[in-house]
């Protein structure tokens, strides 16, 4: 029987394995780091209340239809900030009002909230879907409840609202789709959501402003800009800068 024991590896052969094994874990682990770093930027800048200014331009005529459809020049002479790698907001003003195209790709059903402050105290909650509405939060708020919406209501400003073939949705449904699934198939086209808003609504000067979009396969952790907001606070909100309403 051989009772040999396996020579040693040279303890200079094991510093080196040992270093490359720690060199690979810190190598692997350099973009968890940098994402954990970037969500403490952004959570430290929204805590301190940095505000992004966002200059919006005047339109140079180009009118818009409110059909959720970007039509080629609607949005060619607004700003644009791309919040999402689906997800870009474009902006502009026009005789008295501001334009907000909010483009979603690939778009399937979904929703906007959007949330406007004159004055760093009152917030406005405008959401469109099926139906446009708009309620005031508080900071006692919930997500629909409190205090709740009057669907169909909006003063002042207006947005497209998802619309379906009935007839094809109930053809759907017979044949074995869900309700859900049957009315986002029976869909008219959209690129996303389109919103004049009177700038007398809100006043001259600055509003305070932040948005939240469900996009598809994460509806339930929607795009929020800016980034690590929350809807009864201000604080941490982008500033629109817009020209006096003459």
């Amino acid at each position: 029987m051989n009772n040999q024991r396996p020579a040693a590896r040279p303890r200079s052969f094991r510093g080196r394995l040992t270093l490359t094994i720690v060199i690979t874990y810190f190598l692997a682990m350099i973009p968890f780091s940098l994402q954990a770093v970037s969500r403490l930027l952004i959570c430290r800048d929204a805590q301190a209340g940095e505000t992004e200014t966002i200059i919006i331009p005047e339109g140079k005529g180009g009118p818009v239809l409110l059909d959720g459809l970007f039509s080629p020049r609607e949005w060619e002479d607004a700003k644009r900030v791309d919040l999402h790698e689906n997800v870009s907001l474009f902006l502009k003003t026009l005789r008295g009002h501001l334009f907000i195209g909010v483009k979603i790709s690939p778009f399937r059903t979904s929703a906007i909230d959007m949330f406007i402050s004159p004055d760093g105290k009152s917030i406005h909650h405008l959401h469109a879907s099926a139906q446009i509405s708009e309620r005031l939060v508080h900071e006692n708020s919930g997500r629909w409840d409190n205090p709740s919406f009057i669907w169909g209501q909006a003063v002042d400003w207006q947005a497209n609202e998802i619309r379906w073939d009935q007839e094809k949705m109930q053809a759907l449904i017979k044949e074995g789709q869900s309700e859900g699934v049957a009315q986002e198939m029976s869909n008219f086209k959209y690129d996303g959501f389109e919103f004049q808003i009177r700038q007398s609504k809100f006043g001259a000067g600055d509003w305070l402003f932040r948005i939240e979009v469900p996009v598809a396969q994460h509806f339930d952790r929607p795009v929020v800009f800016p980034p690590a907001t929350g809807m009864k606070s201000t604080t941490g909100w982008a500033r629109l800068k817009l020209e006096d309403v003459r």
